[in-house]
């Protein structure tokens, strides 16, 4: 399984024709070179295996190209799976026929590339994900303890908790960072909007959040309180959000 590097594209191929899956994975590594950023492609020849790396855990991804017809398990049910663990991967289908165009919105479905992938039609797909999607992997958190210092990825960011002197960062990978700082500080060099502040000890990530009832219910089951002086109208940037996300 892939080891995830912040400063690495994440990709995963799933195409059971070799000689479509090798193609867009050229394309995509020349275009990688072009931008000089670094790439790790993963290739998967079915469905299930892919979907199967999600429920272990291990499915993260930045984007995946997706051949719509397989055997056994095809690309649009392996799809529907995948969004079960992760909203926020970006999707590009692979098909011979635009058949699926309309099912495809309810997965959030950011492209399709039609059948033999031709390279001007594969560098506009990647163009707007790369001005829609990937300009967000590059904002990040600065976290110094001492004299040395890191840099924790917006996407990769839960939530944040205040614990007395210090600021407890839980990750979406199970990972936790702690750092010697006040609340208030750290929210004043976040940026963007889909960070939320819910009550005086937390910060929540609205992508994470899976259900909004009395509490915040994160996607890892933590639950965050709600301000209640305050609830309705905290609750009502919350929908807001998803409504324009």
């Amino acid at each position: 399984f892939p080891t995830r590097r912040s400063s690495d594209l994440q990709v995963a191929i799933c195409d059971d024709d070799v000689t479509d899956r090798v193609k867009v994975g050229e394309l995509l590594a020349q275009k990688m070179r072009k931008r000089g950023e670094a790439l790790e492609i993963t290739y998967f020849d079915c469905g299930e295996d892919l979907v199967d790396q999600f429920e272990s855990g291990e499915g993260r991804y930045d984007l995946i190209f997706l051949d719509i017809y397989m055997k056994f398990m095809n690309g649009m049910e392996a799809a529907r799976q995948i969004r079960r663990w992760d909203q926020r991967v970006a999707l590009i289908f692979l098909t011979a026929s635009r058949e699926f165009a309309v099912e495809g919105y309810s997965v959030g479905a950011s492209g399709y590339l039609l059948k033999p992938v031709e390279q001007e039609t594969f560098e506009e797909a990647l163009n707007r994900f790369f001005a829609e999607r990937y300009p967000r992997l590059r904002r990040s958190l600065l976290v110094v303890n001492g004299s040395a210092g890191r840099r924790i990825a917006y996407d990769d960011i839960m939530y944040i908790e205040s614990r007395r002197m210090n600021v407890r960062i839980v990750c979406c990978h199970g990972t936790e960072h702690s750092i010697r700082k006040k609340l208030d500080e750290v929210q004043e060099e976040l940026s963007g909007c889909r960070f939320l502040r819910c009550n005086r000890s937390y910060i929540v990530n609205m992508d994470y959040i899976t259900d909004a009832d009395e509490d915040f219910t994160m996607e890892n089951g933590d639950r965050i309180p709600i301000k209640v002086r305050e609830k309705k109208q905290i609750r009502k940037r919350y929908f807001d959000y998803m409504m324009k996300n």
